[in-house]
């Protein structure tokens, strides 16, 4: 069996009896000599870091479940929340692409905003020319005019 079948399996077990001995539970269902007998801790530590269980002694041998596995066995028991978490990983890298893309898509805003800004800035300071070229050649008309009067 694989590694979640023998997790489902003492989820299912937790399930039924509200508190799990888990020594009293590995010596009952599984041979000493496999590795099931070995492992069974380290499933039920994996149930913990998960949050579906919770151990209930000091001594980490006694296994209940949260709200959160319970939620999960109503739904359909460990298959179900892998099914699941494997649905919202891939969620999470899809939002991650989208993510990606918008920082793309950011950057070439950006791009194009500096390019229209150095436009504006060439734009204006040809119009400040012009206008000084204006200023200075109606400084020079009048001057003309001045001039011819006398």
């Amino acid at each position: 069996m694989l590694k979640e079948e023998y997790i489902k399996q003492l989820m299912d077990g937790v399930y039924k009896q509200k508190k799990l001995n888990l020594f009293d539970y590995t010596a009952e269902n599984f041979s000493p000599e496999g590795e099931e007998f070995t492992n069974c801790i380290e499933w039920a530590n994996d149930l913990v870091k998960e949050k579906l269980a919770v151990f209930t002694d000091k001594e980490r041998t006694t296994l209940q479940l949260t709200n959160f596995g319970r939620y999960w066995m109503l739904k359909g028991g460990y298959d179900f929340y892998l099914r699941d978490s494997i649905r919202k990983r891939e969620a999470r890298k899809l939002k991650d692409f989208e993510k990606e893309k918008l920082i793309k898509e950011k950057e070439e805003l950006l791009e194009a905003r500096l390019k229209l800004t150095h436009f504006r800035l060439w734009g204006f300071w040809l119009s400040l020319i012009i206008s000084l070229i204006g200023f200075t050649l109606s400084l020079f008309n009048l001057y003309l005019i001045l001039s011819n009067k006398k």
